[in-house]
């Protein structure tokens, strides 16, 4: 009967749990949430939001590592997530306090709640990133409930909360990117969170907003990406242009790793595809055939392989060249249009044309493509789930970073997607109107080095 006693002797020990308060309020604010609640609403999240965490993992194991993660805190005390304290200070106690309580147990179950508590701590595992993922969401559910309660007492900066946030923003990033984001941005804007910067990324469009009309990169945009990459904020090119065209474009800048191309249609990590999206056969098919009636002229992207009736001009230097790294097709009358994978299609014309293919594609396939207009006398069509903003957060999920975490500049329809998705959003003075309504902030013209004049004063550059 020894081991059966031990194992009660454990159960009424761990009732304690229900004593110890955390810094969180329930009911409407009218007292503070004690261990046991927290852990039981942690389990049933990991429940109900089990689709977004994308791993296979064991959920028995996850429950339990969840039910027992917090047992060290009977001895330990609850530790203030945003409070000031050692880390090293506090897992000491914790250890100590694991090793006494589980300690009462038999010693196979000794052994196998130590192991999980350890698991959990040490956040490896796939079952383990997700149980730590639920618990902070369970924290942060409790600032919901209580108008911001334990931001509002310990006034954390935004780089404190999302490094408490991290777990959710790298292992469930659509609950990060769905929810909490605008929560944050909410009390930022109240005043009680201050918002200290925290950027780890730069994504920008090219044409008409980083490059000026004559396809150069200023001297002071060259330089303040460079700037910015030396305290270790990556740059991403997000361009309508194919890989090959940005590498002409961004030759002197180096140690770009991810590249945004097609519109979102393609996406590189240095040079491997990541993500690539193309239009439905039948659908482009008779997008060609309208646009054809229409009067328009097009270039269709089709991996290495460009069908044109008017070559796009981002292929004039690659066209140039003796050894080409794509197959070039004209098409002048636009009899041969072929019923192939593409990426991206653009037409070349004027506004009334534009128009009419416009409202025929919206009524017919706006299920399946997206349209906008990415140039003067430019519109470009893509796959649905293809945009600058879905490419934005297939990067940032490859990164582990939050869209509220970059800046983003942008002149174009084409732009919107990317820029309406984060909360440093950046216009040049040469945006079209309908850029400068939906973002944030403001710049001077690409003529005028916009991205770099900004970056140099959001980031502090020259300090």
């Amino acid at each position: 009967m020894d081991r059966l006693k031990k194992q009660i002797d454990f159960l009424i020990e761990i009732d304690k749990l229900k004593g110890v308060l955390r810094q969180s309020l329930v009911l409407n604010g009218t007292r503070r949430e004690n261990d046991t609640e927290h852990s039981w609403h942690m389990a049933t999240s990991a429940f109900i939001l089990r689709e977004y965490y994308k791993k296979e993992v064991d959920m028995s194991r996850v429950i339990k590592m969840i039910l027992i993660h917090d047992i060290v805190e009977i001895l330990a005390g609850d530790t203030p997530a945003y409070g000031e304290f050692s880390p090293k200070e506090k897992y000491k106690k914790e250890v100590e306090s694991a090793n006494i309580t589980f300690g009462m147990l038999p010693e196979d179950q000794k052994k196998e709640y130590l192991n999980l508590w350890y698991e959990f701590e040490n956040m490896e595992t796939d079952e383990s990133k997700f149980a730590n993922a639920c618990d902070r969401f369970q924290g942060f559910i409790q600032n919901v409930t209580s108008d911001a309660h334990t931001w509002r007492k310990f006034k954390p900066n935004k780089s404190k909360i999302l490094k408490r946030m991290r777990p959710i923003i790298q292992y469930m990033p659509e609950v990060y990117n769905g929810y909490i984001k605008d929560y944050l941005q909410k009390y930022i804007d109240l005043g009680v969170v201050e918002d200290d910067f925290p950027v780890k990324a730069i994504a920008s469009d090219l044409d008409g907003t980083f490059v000026t009309k004559e396809k150069k990169v200023t001297d002071i945009n060259r330089e303040a990406i460079i700037k910015a990459q030396s305290k270790g904020i990556e740059f991403i090119a997000a361009s309508g242009r194919d890989r090959t065209s940005i590498n002409d474009l961004l030759k002197d800048i180096p140690n770009i790793k991810y590249f945004i191309c097609l519109n979102g249609a393609r996406v590189y990590r240095e040079d491997e595809i990541i993500y690539e999206a193309s239009i439905d056969r039948e659908v482009s098919y008779d997008i060609f055939l309208r646009a054809k009636e229409v009067g328009l002229n097009y270039s269709a992207t089709s991996r290495k392989n460009i069908y044109y009736s008017q070559l796009d001009t981002e292929y004039y230097r690659e066209f140039s060249l003796e050894n080409k790294n794509f197959n070039f097709i004209f098409d002048e009358k636009k009899e041969n249009i072929l019923k192939e994978d593409y990426q991206k299609l653009v037409f070349y014309g004027d506004k009334e044309k534009f128009k009419k293919l416009r409202e025929y594609v919206e009524e017919k396939y706006l299920d399946k493509v997206n349209i906008f207009e990415s140039g003067d006398s430019v519109m470009d069509i893509v796959n649905k789930e293809a945009s600058k903003g879905n490419a934005l957060k297939i990067v940032t999920n490859d990164m582990g970073i939050a869209l509220d975490e970059i800046v983003v500049f942008g002149d174009n329809e084409n732009d919107l997607a990317m820029l309406k998705d984060v909360n440093y959003s950046v216009a040049v003075e040469n945006a079209k109107d309908l850029v400068k309504e939906n973002v944030r902030y403001n710049t001077k013209s690409n003529e005028d080095s916009g991205v770099g004049r900004f970056l140099n004063l959001f980031l502090k550059l020259d300090v």
